[in-house]
C-alpha cells in the first residue's frame, strides 16, 4: 500500500453483486470517484508545486546568499532545500496522475525519484524537529547556548541529519521497480517488497516481514518521534513564556506554536497512520479508503510549501504583510535578533531574543 504518487494507479474494483444493474451502478460510481480524486490530487499537487517553488526558492535565495551564515539561517536553508527538491519532482508525479498511473520515465527514474521523494520528506520533517529542539535549548539553557550554539555545530548537525535520513531512505532504492503491461503498452512505477519467483509463486512471509518493518520504521521516524519532540519542545517554551509576562503579554506567540504543532499533526498523522494499516489485518471499505488515502497524501505533500508560509506569515497583520516585501519578511524572520558573538550579553536578553521569533 502506497500513496497515489507511488505505484498505485487510479483503479478501483467495484464490489461483487448479484444484480447486474446494481453492479453497473457501482462501477459507474467508482469510476466517478476515481476521476474526481484524480482531479483533486492533480490540482493539489499543482498548487503545492507553485507555492513550494516560489516560497522555498525565496528562502534559499535569502538564507543562502543574502544573509550572514548563522544558526537559524542554516536550519531554514536546509529545510528549504529539502522542500524545494521535493517540489521539483512533483511535475513528474502530476504527469503520472494525468496519465492514469502510467510511468513513462523509465526504471532508473522510478527508483531515483521515488527514493528522493522519501528522502526529502524525511529530511524536511527532521529539520522541523531540529528547529524546535534548537529553540527550546536557547530558551531554557541560555548560558550553554551562548557558549556552544555555533554555525559550525549547526552545520555538523545538518550533515549528520542528511546522512541519517539517507540511510533510512536507502531501502526504497531497492524496493521500487517498474512493470510493463503488454496489453495496454504502458508501464507502472510501484513498490515491491518481494518479487514473484519465476512469475508464478509469491513469498508471502518475506513480503509480510518487509512490509511490517518498513511501515513501522516510516511511522516512527516520520511522525511519532518528531511529533513527540516538537510537542514537548514547544510545550516547554510555552511554559517559559507564561513565566515571562514582563517580556510578553500577547497570546500571539502561543498561537504561532499551536499552529506549528497542529499543522505538523494534521499534515503527517493521516498519511503515516494509513501506511501503518499495512500491517493490520482489518476490513476497510475500499471506496472510503481510496478517498481518505489520497486526501492524506495531498495534505502531507502540501506541508512542503506550508513551512515558509507558516514560519514567516503566521501572526502578522494582513495589512502589514501587504506593505512589506516578501524578501524583507523572510529576512526579518530568519535574522537572529541579537549578535551571538557580542561579549557580556545578558542571559535574560538572549531568552527574550529567541522568544521573539514567535512574535508577530
Amino acid at each position: 500500500m502506497e500513496t497515489s504518487v507511488h505505484p498505485v494507479p487510479f483503479t478501483v474494483s467495484s464490489p461483487e453483486t448479484d444484480a447486474p444493474e446494481e453492479d453497473l451502478e457501482d462501477e459507474i460510481l467508482f469510476d466517478y470517484i476515481e476521476h474526481l480524486i484524480q482531479v483533486i490530487c492533480i490540482i493539489c499537487f499543482s498548487i503545492t508545486f507553485v507555492l513550494g517553488i516560489i516560497g522555498n526558492g525565496l528562502v534559499i535565495w535569502i538564507a543562502g546568499f543574502k544573509m550572514k551564515k548563522m544558526v537559524n539561517t542554516i536550519w531554514f536553508l536546509n529545510l528549504a532545500v529539502a522542500d524545494f527538491v521535493f517540489n521539483i519532482f512533483l511535475p513528474l508525479q502530476i504527469t503520472k496522475l494525468a496519465m492514469d498511473g502510467h510511468w513513462p520515465f523509465g526504471w532508473i527514474m522510478c527508483q531515483v525519484i521515488s527514493t528522493a521523494i522519501h528522502l526529502n520528506m524525511l529530511v524536511s520533517i527532521s529539520f522541523l524537529m531540529v528547529i524546535s529542539v534548537d529553540r527550546c535549548t536557547t530558551v531554557l539553557f541560555p548560558v550553554w547556548s551562548k557558549n556552544h550554539r555555533t554555525p559550525r555545530l549547526a552545520s555538523i548537525i545538518s550533515v549528520v541529519t542528511w546522512l541519517l535520513c539517507l540511510i533510512l531512505s536507502s531501502p526504497y532504492l531497492t524496493f521500487y521497480d517498474t512493470e510493463h503491461d503488454p496489453d495496454d503498452n504502458i508501464s507502472y512505477c510501484y513498490i515491491s517488497y518481494v518479487s514473484w519467483n519465476n512469475g508464478t509463486t509469491f513469498d508471502y512471509h518475506t513480503w509480510n516481514l518487509r512490509t511490517t518493518a518498513m511501515s513501522i520504521t516510516r511511522f516512527v521516524s516520520m511522525f511519532l518521534i518528531p511529533f513527540i519532540i516538537i510537542l514537548v519542545c514547544y510545550g516547554l517554551i510555552a511554559l517559559r513564556l507564561r513565566r515571562s509576562k514582563r517580556l510578553f503579554r500577547s497570546w500571539r506567540p502561543f498561537k504561532v506554536m499551536i499552529s506549528i504543532v497542529l499543522c505538523f499533526f494534521c499534515c503527517w498523522f493521516p498519511y503515516n497512520f494509513l501506511h501503518l494499516l499495512d500491517i493490520v489485518d482489518i476490513e476497510i471499505d475500499w471506496g472510503f479508503f481510496f478517498i481518505v488515502f489520497n486526501i492524506s497524501s495531498c495534505l502531507a505533500f502540501f506541508n512542503s510549501c506550508l513551512n515558509p508560509l507558516l514560519y514567516v506569515f503566521i501572526g502578522r497583520d494582513f495589512k502589514e504583510t501587504l506593505k512589506r516585501s516578501i524578501p524583507f519578511l523572510l529576512e526579518n524572520t530568519f535574522s537572529e535578533r541579537c549578535n551571538q558573538d557580542f561579549e557580556g550579553q545578558h542571559d535574560q536578553t538572549r531568552v527574550k531574543t529567541e522568544l521573539e521569533t514567535f512574535q508577530p
